[in-house]
């Protein structure tokens, strides 16, 4: 009997195809969903410059993840089971009209409802959340708001908040009491709190109550003065390594053991004098910090004090608005093995370039410690690689053979991210490997 030649066709096409185990799955869904340096523990490398440059820098890759997720746990039941994990790990809230949804679909899985028996409810895989809110309107902010509050409510495990809120969306709106309460409810498992723009800002006594809270706060960034007072002074932080806080009473009158494993700072003040707390502060927890980041406007007051209070001082990070003011002569008078420079100028051009690579080639003698310098504004170094080749040359002359190592936002030696090969030189090299083929 000769079989039908349609249902022969479909057999032939039927592929045996084996079954992956789950661990298998799991490990190439990790790779295709994920995003470098936003979760603990790889993030404490950036602990001292979070904010909005490192949040400009990972949105984008957050948010193409997340469309990854979303497609991975529609395929099919069995990669739902799998892929839902991933999904929920991190959450992004980007528009105030997706929290209605997201409560609902939290708060009736933490009930046990549209849950398989036995699975834990969705909430808890949450170890980060950023709050990016960009399309709040007047008549539902506050309803946004409540239900922002009803989220934080059902992530028990987090560990990551980051507030990044255009600071012209809700005007002189704080952060509701209502969600400061519900981030101090689940602050025990808290690890980093940080406000990369001052949208949103929390009140002085939703904030001691936060972090009063906490108890494995690391990293505290909120470089913002908040409004409000408090009556409550004592505050103990004793995993807190390091504070990027407004200097008001709560933090900067914190005694050595409020902060017994305190060692960075973060403070965008330009002149010392504008802020009085600041030397205070320094003489009781300067012999502590190893690394500073703070804003500098070109003089040496800031490097004066440092060197005066802060003896152990390993890492120091500078930012200002424009290269021009950067002047090598003024850190001699700190030994620190590490130099982070950010310049919020994204262009500039190849002579100011130059300028600034010649005074920093100038450090091997004038800073026998020094032995890293790293340009760690991201978009600093993509200006120099896309349109300063010539500065980078002058750069890897310079620095050639020299104990000194600069490097780009991640650590890579800038001369070998410079010499590797450009789009430019594949598709030459292609075009003179496939010459002869034509001939073969």
């Amino acid at each position: 009997m000769i079989p039908n030649s349609v249902s022969a066709l479909k057999a032939r096409r039927r592929a045996n195809i084996p079954e992956l185990p789950p661990e298998l799955w799991e490990i190439i869904f990790h790779h295709a969903t994920y995003v470098p340096d936003i979760f603990i523990p790889e993030i404490y490398e950036y602990s001292g410059i979070l904010g909005f440059l490192f949040n400009r820098d990972h949105y984008p890759l957050i948010r193409r993840s997340l469309v990854t997720r979303r497609y991975l746990v529609r395929v099919c039941k069995k990669w739902w089971h799998l892929a839902t994990p991933f999904l929920y790990r991190s959450i992004f809230i980007g528009r105030g009209r997706c929290l209605s949804s997201l409560a609902s679909a939290l708060a009736s899985s933490a009930l046990g409802k549209g849950v398989v028996l036995g699975e834990r409810p969705l909430g808890s895989f949450t170890e980060r959340l950023d709050i990016a809110i960009r399309d709040e309107s007047q008549a539902h902010g506050d309803t946004d708001l409540e239900l922002l509050a009803a989220v934080v409510r059902c992530l028990p495990n987090l560990a990551i908040v980051s507030v990044d809120v255009p600071p012209n969306l809700y005007g002189f709106l704080a952060m509701p009491d209502i969600v400061m309460n519900a981030l101090a409810h689940i602050a025990s498992s808290l690890k980093i709190i940080y406000w990369a723009s001052h949208g949103l800002l929390p009140r002085l006594h939703g904030m001691h109550d936060l972090i009063t809270a906490t108890r494995q706060l690391r990293v505290l960034h909120c470089p913002y003065f908040l409004t409000g007072t408090t009556s409550k002074t004592t505050c103990t932080l004793s995993s807190c390594t390091t504070l990027g806080v407004p200097l008001n009473d709560i933090f900067y009158r914190m005694a050595p053991t409020q902060l017994p494993v305190f060692c960075e700072l973060s403070y965008r003040f330009p002149f010392p004098m504008s802020e009085p707390l600041l030397i205070p502060f320094l003489e009781k927890h300067g012999s502590n910090l190893s690394s500073v980041h703070m804003c500098w406007p070109g003089h040496n007051d800031q490097i004066n004090i440092l060197a005066a209070y802060c003896p152990h001082l390993r890492r120091l990070t500078i930012m200002f608005d424009y290269w021009e003011p950067f002047n090598a002569k003024s850190f001699k008078s700190i030994p620190v093995e590490f130099l982070g420079l950010c310049c919020y100028r994204n262009q500039s051009s190849t002579k100011t370039y130059k300028l600034v690579i010649s005074a920093l080639a100038r450090f091997e003698d004038e800073m026998p410690a020094l032995r890293t310098i790293r340009f760690i504004n991201p978009f600093n170094v993509r200006d120099l690689l896309k349109s300063h080749r010539k500065a980078l040359v002058h750069a890897s002359e310079l620095f050639k053979g020299s104990k000194l190592r600069l490097e780009d936002h991640k650590g890579r030696l800038l001369s070998g991210i410079f010499e590797l090969p450009t789009l430019e030189d594949h598709l030459a090299h292609f075009a003179f490997s496939t010459e002869g083929v034509r001939y073969m």
